[in-house]
């Protein structure tokens, strides 16, 4: 049995990430027994009482339905789940003696960078498009507030073997069933695969000392569009990867705008933790 199973406390465990902490001896918090939607004190109340005990919470909770974040309808459950709650958590956490760590996104970057092809730095000033990622960016000044950790991540996937239809799920789903997609070809990103983000996320909990406020975590390896990506599924299953199209953003209207540029700059992790593995490796794993 894993050492450190019952000692980490992981919130949004039906979710990608959570799921594969869940498998690395993670305890599950689902919306049941944390509902971060919930008013602060009873959230409070049952955050103090559910990491009772706990060295670490790895909190993967949040609304990430970007498009559905921008309804009106929607507004005060997004900001209540990005925006409020994670401060809440991590002062809850930092009551019991726990390590706080938060997912957060690159979403609460502007669209493009200060200057041409430079990575996102932990410490660069957000400028979020859209209400997901404006909420997600609230939820992050809480946390520092109360000493957690923020983990920024991106592209998030987890693949054709795993629940949920990601993209590379979908694309997978595509180039079995002979159709040829048009793909988005004016987004730039590091996709990162949820397996590595788990264990990256579970060794990051094991460091000694106080760790840095912001870090960085995506696979590495040179950045790529999501046509590039689609078309390297395609690759990896046998299939030509001609047969993805690019486009432009324009071509798939949305009510949240999504960044240019996600590139995030990994340095920070390199130096607490070690260097991710790449992307188009994880890929091929995740396919295989």
């Amino acid at each position: 049995m894993n050492s450190l199973t019952g000692r980490i406390a992981v919130t949004g465990a039906a979710g990608q990430v959570g799921l594969e902490l869940v498998a690395l001896g993670g305890t599950p918090l689902t919306r049941e027994t944390l509902d971060l939607a919930s008013s602060p004190e009873q959230l409070r109340e049952a955050a103090l009482r559910c990491f009772a005990g706990k060295d670490t919470v790895i909190n993967c909770a949040a609304w990430t339905d970007v498009d559905g974040a921008e309804d009106p309808a929607n507004r005060a459950t997004v900001e209540a789940v990005n925006a409020t709650a994670p401060g809440i958590l991590a002062d809850a956490a930092t009551q019991v003696g726990a390590r706080f760590l938060h997912l957060s996104t690159d979403y609460v970057f502007p669209g493009t960078p200060p200057e041409t092809g430079r990575e996102w730095a932990p410490d660069d000033p957000t400028g979020p498009l859209n209400a997901y990622g404006a909420t997600k960016a609230a939820g992050e000044r809480g946390v520092l507030e109360h000493g957690g950790t923020v983990v920024r991540t991106a592209w998030v996937w987890s693949g054709p073997h795993a629940p949920g239809r990601d993209f590379v799920a979908t694309m997978a789903g595509l180039a079995e069933r002979g159709v040829d997609p048009k793909v988005v070809d004016d987004q730039t990103g590091r996709p990162t695969y949820a397996a590595d983000l788990a264990a990256g996320l579970w060794a990051l909990s094991q460091q000694e000392g106080p760790l840095p406020g912001v870090l960085h975590y995506t696979n590495s390896g040179d950045p790529v569009t999501w046509c590039g990506l689609a078309r390297e599924v395609f690759r990896l299953l046998g299939h030509d990867p001609q047969r993805v199209t690019p486009c432009g953003s324009d071509e798939w209207p949305a009510p949240a705008r999504r960044p240019e540029w996600s590139v995030l700059d990994l340095a920070a992790w390199r130096e607490t933790v070690g260097e991710p593995p790449t992307w188009r490796t994880a890929l091929a794993r995740g396919l295989g």
